[in-house]
């Protein structure tokens, strides 16, 4: 079996290299394309002082060279700039596989959403989260996809099975993946939301489609053109003519100036990312793809004309790159003035939009999904070991073994058993403060949601069906709107019970339930929502401190079972061992804790 972190420090040792010669050779271009202008220079100075033929032949050779050079020192820069994304791309894996992956810059802080059934409780987002741990996302769509699969899974079991299968084939296409993630942040405006462009592609110029303009403009070029350029072939002038098509001409452009200027604006923003599209639709394009899902979304990139997505976007580009003359002012009015030019791509532009525009929006979300399957897939890649949940069609099910945290480095990580087999069962989980009750909940939930995302789970072995997570952990109290911790809690509470009365197939993780009222009322509510939770269907896990809540296991009329963690004492210090055991805690720590802080008077 390969050693992920082996194979990116060869890669990382591999892209360095090539960086520090794509460097090396972008200096030498550097200096020879100043050589050459130099060249350019003493030719033009020989040719002054009537050295015509030496003077002619230095002239020539230099702004050749200088024209060559030009041209290969940009194809090595755009080497060195991939190499660099390669380099820091495999530098991440591996900083990723070591646990300092809680360092990554993208969070998603701003995706907490207090009101979401469990994206808080289970560190989807923020710091130490899991999108700050897998995502490799580059384009808005990419992440935004990626945030959906976390928050709003997939509840089709055929659909998650699909996306199973394309995950594994990603992670086994690590150079195409990686080189896809290289083009893709290389862009500037990589993060820039598509949608007005999205809009202005799908929107209709009607003025622009109109055959009468068209052709008048088509006319009236022409004639320009042609004033222009018979006196130099007949040497007939046409002076009066040509000066009036010329001011009819620059009368256009300037009314136009109104008519294209959000187009102006919407070429400017997007120039860039347009052209990166374009990389990346031709690199999805040009790999052969295995699993149903991939491949469907590779065909999502044909129109009914068998015409790729790549071809129409360099379409596109080009006619991008017409308009961009504007950042010559000088040249963009002796064009426009001459030839109209903003016109006629504005023509070109509405021809294109009627042909491809309403196409735009699928294209960007092919890229994103497959950003999104591409990041998930960097699971199965950095850990090869882990299982690929089956997905069983069963109600309430979930059995799993050796079953840790995913976000545990290796070394930290205790894997336990579990199993939950019917609907109604709860596991009612005892022990002591800091002995794994909490990680117990966040490992169950977030394995949960890792499989219906269908990526890999830290498990050897992992079964389970389509429930709905929702959680009760991290409740706080929120003064603005003047609700305390203990009715934040009863409000999460009520929105279970509501969603297990539909019939909808509920799993809840419970910590610590009703921890901010006294310990009669405590037991007294913990013990109802249990019974309640069980009659209805739902399945879950509670975690409590109250011992005497375990007796709820010997109720007839539900299905509950006692499951603990443990400790010992060891010169004078307390071991974890952090495993799931039957039963009810036999121990508890606080006393001895409260004692370790120095306050003795116990």
């Amino acid at each position: 079996m390969y050693n992920a972190e082996h194979e990116y420090q060869i890669r990382e040792r591999r892209y360095f290299i090539q960086y520090t010669q794509a460097d090396r050779k972008c200096k030498n271009l550097s200096n020879s394309r100043l050589i050459a202008f130099l060249g350019i220079v003493f030719g033009a100075l020989f040719l002054y002082f009537e050295y015509r033929i030496f003077g002619g032949l230095s002239l020539a050779l230099s702004f050749v060279a200088f024209v060559l050079f030009i041209i290969r020192h940009e194809k090595e820069k755009r080497r060195r700039k991939l190499a660099l994304s390669l380099l820091n791309i495999n530098r991440q894996a591996i900083d990723r596989i070591n646990g300092k992956w809680v360092g990554f810059t993208d969070t998603g802080e701003e995706y907490r959403d207090p009101n979401h059934p469990y994206s808080v409780d289970l560190d989807i987002f923020g710091q130490a989260s899991v999108f700050q741990w897998i995502n490799n996302t580059f384009t808005f769509l990419g992440r935004k996809l990626l945030v959906s699969s976390l928050t709003h899974p997939e509840k089709s079991i055929s659909r998650i099975r699909e996306r199973q299968d394309a995950i594994n084939e990603l992670a086994d296409k690590l150079d195409w993946k990686q080189h896809f993630f290289a083009e893709g942040s290389s862009s500037k405006n990589e993060m820039n939301n598509p949608e007005p462009l999205c809009k202005w592609a799908e929107n209709e110029n009607h003025i622009f489609r109109n055959t009468w303009l068209v052709w008048s403009i088509r006319a009236i070029s022409l004639a320009t053109v042609l004033s222009l350029i018979l006196p130099f072939l007949i040497g007939i002038g046409f002076l009066y003519i040509t000066g009036i098509l010329l001011l009819t001409q620059f009368s256009l452009f300037v009314m136009g100036l109104r008519l294209y200027r959000n187009t102006h604006k919407m070429i400017n923003l997007h120039h860039d990312t347009i052209l990166n599209y374009q990389r990346l639709l031709s690199k999805i394009e040009c790999e052969k793809f295995k699993s149903k899902y991939l491949s469907e979304l590779k065909s999502g990139l044909i129109d009914s004309n068998g015409n790729y997505a790549s071809r129409q976007i360099k379409e596109l580009s080009f006619i991008v790159d017409m308009m961009s003359f504007k950042y010559s002012p000088l040249i963009y009015f002796l064009f426009n003035v001459t030839f109209l030019l903003d016109y006629h791509c504005m023509i070109a532009l509405e021809k294109w939009k009627k042909k491809s525009g309403s196409s735009v929006r699928n294209w960007l979300t092919v890229i994103g999904r497959l950003e999104e399957l591409s990041s998930l897939s960097t699971i199965r890649y950095d850990h090869p070991n882990w299982d690929t949940p089956e997905l069983t069609i069963s109600k309430q099910n979930l059995t799993a073994k050796n079953m840790g945290h995913p976000l545990l480095f290796s070394s930290d990580r205790v894997c336990n058993n579990l199993s939950i087999k019917r609907s109604g069962h709860v596991l009612l989980i005892t022990g002591s403060n800091m002995s794994g009750k909490s990680t117990l909940l966040r490992t169950v939930g977030l394995n949960l949601v890792l499989a219906y995302a269908g990526a890999p789970v830290c498990a050897s072995d992992f079964k389970c069906s389509i429930m709905d997570i929702y959680t009760s952990m991290r409740v706080n109290d929120n003064l603005e709107k003047k609700i305390s911790s203990f009715y934040a809690e009863l409000l999460r509470i009520k929105d279970i019970i509501q969603e297990a009365n539909k019939g909808n197939s509920i799993l809840f993780l419970l910590d610590e339930i009703f921890r901010g009222t006294n310990s009669k009322d405590r037991h007294i509510g913990a013990t109802a929502v249990i019974k309640k939770l069980s009659k209805m269907g739902a399945v879950g896990l509670v975690s409590t401190h109250d011992l005497e809540l375990s007796e709820i296991e010997m109720d007839k009329e539900i299905d509950v079972d006692n499951f603990h963690f443990s400790e010992r004492y060891v010169d004078n210090q307390i071991i974890f061992d952090y495993k799931l055991s039957p039963g009810v805690s036999k121990t508890t720590n606080a006393l001895y804790l409260i004692r370790m802080i120095g306050i003795d008077e116990l």
